[in-house]
Parts: structure tokens; sequence; C-alpha cells
């Protein structure tokens, strides 16, 4: 009994705190812990946060529970007696305004490195001399004294870097982005077996359907699988990424994967397997029935009646249907250039479905085609591979019609000023709603004149990249009617001289129903979507002038280039040019094609360059984001 009632007593003050708005000082790792909740912005995994308020009336500092206030605005207006509409609050209490009456921040905590970081909005244009009172403030307040950080997460604060440094320690977001060990992919329960994958080239014809897979490295396309767990961190458009969200699957990155002991005692069991925000949950799993996820049957048109090539003037929504999703998209984007500031990329036409169907005919593409749609998903996967194979062969080495090539080589010359064009795959079964396609096609440089890279190689390659065996079987397991497959082309200029790349998701893929458009560049034309063992390309969240004014010119870094010396690749004017941009795409991509969805859920995946010297801007993709 006395053991009992000291148990109590022992509770007694958590009981309290949890109970309690607020505490005026975190005295203990514990406190940190009972008010902690996950910030609002979640751009990494494993960061909790507590969110604090110094009231410059009263001089009194406030770190509230996140159980009882998700926002400042809610503590300052319910406890500190605000009266001011949130309009009001947001536009004098991140601004340099003689009205400002708080000073607002995160206390965050980056749970695999037990780091404390103090972080304001990235939005928020508060002093350097409030920073450094503030910073002060939470040193002096808190049990973490000497080792608390400044989080420099805006393109403001890193410029202020040398300045703030001289009196406090500073966190630069690619130090946070290079300690991670672990990103949620895409957040799905899913049920199998583990099979950890070593050499994934010598391994790939194992896997099963019901396998929950580890993998050391990223491979372009992966078969049908339960479960994914890499050790490669990926970016938000990187193939895996977009892979997961289509097929709705849990997929993980985590660095340690392959040391962790848990995980490799799972290896064989059948498993529930599930990815949170935080953290992934693998564990032994008693019914044995399979995760079911029906997927909606994608219907595909195909219009073999256009039989000459297609300027891109006359590409337009209903172009789909005889040149490809890739290729109407790519009129839309060319019309709304007209009226908006960036460009799309020159001597653009359409080489449309009835081309490729024709090529077929000229040569024994139809009967080995009708030989592959024969095949079904219980054919020994060898065979499918060997009938496929036979098909693309056939495909390059029949001959190009000599009219097509003749009329391609003459649009060519007379309408581009350049003789290397880029030749890219625009199928019916691509950049539509529930089916991405991202990576299963191929896009090919040919150039005119040329006695190695040939316009006739390129566009044959491209046809043949139809019937890979990964595009074939990623089809197959959307049950997507491979007879109704057709494969136009959309040809335009190339960019051997670009100063950036880029990605761009115009969604706020980090705060739900939140303003903001997330951004992946790189230099030059090094890979965005699948970058190379170690490097890292910039990341981060801006916001286009029609936002709320509190986010104004705003650019909320999430990690930078490795290529570039810690610095963001684009200039803040760029950043704030390319934000205007896409918010037209997407309320152009709106009202044309995506009015039964929610404008803040619509995600546009927008791909984009700055090019030469000028570093104009280009934006030469556009296709819904499937999530």
């Amino acid at each position: 009994m006395r053991s009992l009632v000291l148990l109590l007593v022992a509770l007694l003050p958590m009981q309290v705190l949890l109970g309690q708005s607020y505490l005026k000082k975190l005295e203990t790792p514990q406190d940190f812990k009972n008010l902690s909740g996950t910030p609002l912005v979640e751009k990494y995994g494993q960061v909790s946060a507590v969110k604090l308020v110094f009231d410059l009336q009263s001089e009194k500092l406030y770190f509230l529970n996140a159980k009882n206030y998700k926002y400042h605005y809610a503590f300052c207006s319910e406890y500190l007696n605000y009266r001011g509409e949130l309009d009001y609050f947001n536009e004098h209490n991140y601004s340099t305004s003689k009205k400002r009456r708080f000073l607002l921040g995160n206390l965050n905590h980056f749970k695999n490195q037990n780091r404390y970081s103090l972080e304001i909005a990235a939005s928020d244009a508060m002093q350097l001399s409030e920073i450094g009172r503030l910073y002060q403030l939470v040193r002096q307040n808190t049990f973490i004294q000497n080792d608390l950080t400044f989080f420099l997460n805006s393109n403001r604060l890193q410029k202020e870097a040398n300045t703030l440094q001289t009196s406090m320690a500073i966190l630069k977001p690619s130090d946070i982005y290079a300690a991670l060990d672990y990103q949620a992919i895409s957040k799905y329960k899913g049920r199998g077996f583990v099979r950890i994958i070593n050499d994934f080239t010598t391994e790939k014809d194992l896997i099963q359907p019901t396998d929950i897979i580890v993998l050391n490295e990223t491979p372009l396309y992966l078969p049908t699988v339960a479960g994914i767990v890499v050790s490669e961190f990926q970016t938000p458009l990187s193939h895996l990424t977009i892979l997961g969200q289509n097929r709705k699957i849990p997929i993980a990155a985590y660095k340690k994967a392959f040391l962790d002991k848990h995980i490799a005692a799972m290896a064989g069991q059948w498993v529930q397997y599930e990815v949170k925000s935080d953290t992934f949950l693998i564990n032994i799993a008693k019914n044995k029935r399979l995760s079911k996820r029906r997927k909606k049957r994608i219907k595909l048109h195909h219009n073999l009646e256009v039989d000459s090539l297609v300027g891109v003037e006359h590409l337009q929504k209903r172009s789909f249907d005889f040149a490809g999703n890739k290729a109407a998209n790519f009129g839309l984007l060319y019309q709304l250039s007209k009226k908006a500031t960036f460009k799309t990329p020159e001597g653009a036409f359409a080489i449309p479905f009835y081309f490729y169907d024709q090529h077929l005919q000229n040569g024994e593409g139809k009967a080995l085609l009708g030989q592959v749609l024969r095949l079904n998903g219980t054919t020994n996967p060898d065979s499918i591979r060997s009938r496929l194979k036979q098909l693309r062969t056939n495909i390059k080495k029949t001959p190009l019609d000599k009219t097509l090539l003749r009329s391609i080589e003459k649009r060519i010359s007379k309408t581009n000023g350049t003789a290397r064009m880029r030749f890219r795959s625009s199928t019916n079964a691509e950049d539509t709603k529930g089916f991405s396609g991202a990576g299963l096609y191929t896009s090919k440089t040919g150039i005119l004149n040329h006695p190695k890279k040939t316009i006739e190689k390129a566009i044959k390659k491209v046809w043949a990249s139809l019937w890979s065996y990964e595009a074939f079987m990623e089809r197959m397991y959307f049950d997507i009617p491979q007879e109704e497959v057709f494969m136009g082309i959309l040809v335009h200029r190339s960019f051997p001289n670009e100063a950036v790349n880029g990605v761009a998701i115009t969604k706020n893929l980090y705060r739900k129903d939140a303003q903001g458009f997330v951004v992946n560049a790189q230099l030059g034309n090094e890979n965005v979507v699948a970058p190379k063992a170690g490097m890292t390309s910039d990341q981060f969240i801006c916001y286009p002038d029609q936002a709320d004014l509190l986010y104004k010119n705003t650019v909320d870094i999430i990690t930078t280039s490795s290529l570039n010396k810690g610095q963001l690749t684009m200039s803040q004017q760029e950043i704030a040019h390319l934000a205007n941009q896409l918010a037209l795409v997407k309320k152009y991509f709106h009202k044309k094609k995506y009015k039964s969805k929610a404008y803040i859920d619509l995600g546009i995946d927008v791909e984009f360059k700055l090019d030469g010297v000028a570093r104009q801007l280009y934006i030469k993709q556009a296709r819904i984001y499937n999530d």
C-alpha cells in the first residue's frame, strides 16, 4: 500500500504538468518531452518541438503545451488576452512592425542527434537584435543552456550567418539533413515476408509480390512488392517516391537498415509494416493475408487518324488521344507561356501515335506485339523478357519511313535554329490521374546530320521503350490494357547549357492544407530525381505573391546543394519568379483539366530549367502529382 502511495505521489507532478497550458522554464528533458508535439511543418523526420512565446509587454517567456495549443495565436488570444484577429496578429507579429507584441518560435529537438535548436518561422522578419534576445532567453531558461543552437532555415538568415554566429551557435539545414537517418517516403501499412536484398542486380528475379524488401541502393524500377525499406534518402519526385505513392505501399528510407538487428531478425518472417512520419514499425503479424488495395482501372484513349506532324501551336488538352499526355500538357504550357514570363523549349512538335502504329506494320512488330499480348502474369518472367526484347529489337531494326524522316528533318532545319533535339516519350499510359509512369519510358537526343546520334535512332529507341520489361510489368500491376497502349513523341530543342535544372510540386507536401510549393534544384544537368550517391540538391518551400502577405518572399530551406558550397543554386529573385510562374501553371491546369479537385490539394509536377548565362526560366513539363 505504501509503495502505491509513493507511486501516486511521484506521478502527480507529471499529471499536473500535462494539464498545464505552459511552463516558464524547461528544467529537464522530461519537461520538454511533456510539452512537445510534432512541428506544423514536417520537413524532417524524428523531430519534436515546443512552441514558445515571449511577450514584449510583460517581458515574460512561455513554453506552450502542444496538447493544448496547436498555434501560437491560440495561446496569445486565450491566455495573454490578445484581442486582435488572426490576420492582424500575423501581419504584426512576424514583421518589423512597431505594433509587434510577441517574439514567436519553436524549440526543436532533433532526436537522432540529440540536438536542440531555436527556430523562428521562415517567414518571420524578426530583427537580428530580437533574435539574439530570444536566443539568450531560451538558453537561460532551459536545461540546454550552452548547447542551444539557432536554426538558419531561410535565405535571409543564411545571409546573416556571419553576424549571428558571433553571439550564438548556428545550425544550417544541410547539417540537419546530412545527419538524418530516417525519412518517411510513403506512409502506408502492409503485410509481407521480409527479404533482405544485398545485390539487387543478381537477386531481383527472386523478389515476390508478398515481399517487404530491404535495399542498399535505389533501382530505377522495382517489381511488385508489399513494401520497401531503402538505405538511401529520396527526393520528393524520385522514381521510388512516385512508385510508392502510385502503388500505395509503405516505403521508408533508413540509412542504418543493414545495421539494424531488429530488421535482420525479421528476415523471412511474415510481418506488419507501417511507415509513420517519425519512425517505421516492423512486427510479427498473425494475419497471413496480404493487404488488399483497390486499383481504379485506368482508361486509355487512342486516335490513329492524325497522320501528320503537329506543331506545338496546335497541341491542346484533347491532343492526348493522338499524341499522348506529355505532348498535350506541353501544349497547355505553350499556350500559357504566351501570357506568362517563362518559356517553353523552342521548335516543339509532336509525332502522333499514327506513325508508331505504321512502323509496327512496316516490320514484324504487329505479329510480335500479338505474341506479347498473349502473355499474362503467370508466364515465366524470362519468357516475358524474351518476347519483349524481340519486339524492341524489331522496332529498332525496321527502317523508319523515309517520308516521315524527311518531314521531321525539314521541320527541324526550318523552325528551330539548332540541330540538337530531344525526343521525349509521350504515351497514353503516363502523366495521368492514378498513373504517373515516371521513369518507365525513354527520352533520347537526336542531332540533325550527325553520323551516330541520328534522328532515326532516337525515334526508334523511344518507340521501343514502350515495351521494356519494367514498363510492361508496371502497366500489368495497374491492370492497364496493354493492347490499348500507344507511343507518341514530343520533340523540342535540347538544353546543353543549362545553369540549373529542377522539379517542383505545386502543393505543400510538409503541411496539410497549407500554401507553398516544394522545389528541388541542382546545378547544371546533374540529375535531381535520381542523384548520384552522396549528392544532395536544393530542397525548399517557396510561396507566390498571391499567397498570404505573411509568406511574401519566403524561402523555407530544407537542405542545400552539395555542389554549391552549401548555398542555394537560385537567387531570391529567381525563386520568387519561379514561385509566381508555378502559381500560374497550377491555376491554369486547375481551370483546364482538374476543376473537380480542391485547388489547395492540387499538385502539378513541374520540370524547369534556368538556361545559359542569362538564366532564362524554361518550363518543359507539367503533369498531375498523384499522392
